[in-house]
């Protein structure tokens, strides 16, 4: 298993920033690699789902919700899987006391196939750095951008 986690900070509520970490329609928006979400019946914990990445076919399970504060998702596309952990944090105003802002940590575990010759190519992956780094940016995006600031 290879880690890779990045905090960022965003202009809105926890509560917002819940509101879209668990609406799987805004998915393909930050979501790393997802360009549609199909088959939602509800988002609660042990939910299955399936998404497709460039044409081919995964699904998504939410393995643990608590609500406001934690998110983990298993996503899985052919023998690849990784887990998604989105932890949320208030803070903000001076010295944190507007708790109008959030903190959010991504963490992604990849559980890449094809044994230790795998997990050991993964392990340094600036691939999924990157696309770590490119959600937590496309995340406060499109939170800023369903909830903009007047």
């Amino acid at each position: 298993m290879s880690k890779f986690e990045r905090e960022v900070e965003i202009d809105d509520s926890v509560e917002k920033v819940w509101a879209v970490l668990t609406d799987p329609n805004t998915w393909p928006k930050w979501f790393p690699y997802v360009d549609s979400v199909s088959n939602v019946t509800s988002f609660s914990e042990g939910s299955t789902f399936n998404w497709e990445s460039n044409g081919q076919q995964g699904t998504a399970t939410v393995v643990n919700l608590e609500p406001h504060k934690r998110l983990e998702v298993l996503t899985q596309l052919g023998d690849d899987k990784d887990t998604h952990v989105f932890t949320l944090k208030s803070s903000g105003g001076f010295f944190g006391l507007a708790d109008d802002e959030a903190k959010v940590e991504y963490k992604l575990d990849t559980m890449t196939a094809g044994g230790i010759l795998g997990r050991f190519i993964a392990g340094g992956n600036p691939k999924d750095m990157l696309r770590v780094k490119n959600a937590t940016n496309a995340l406060r995006k499109a939170v800023e951008s369903l909830y903009p600031k007047a």
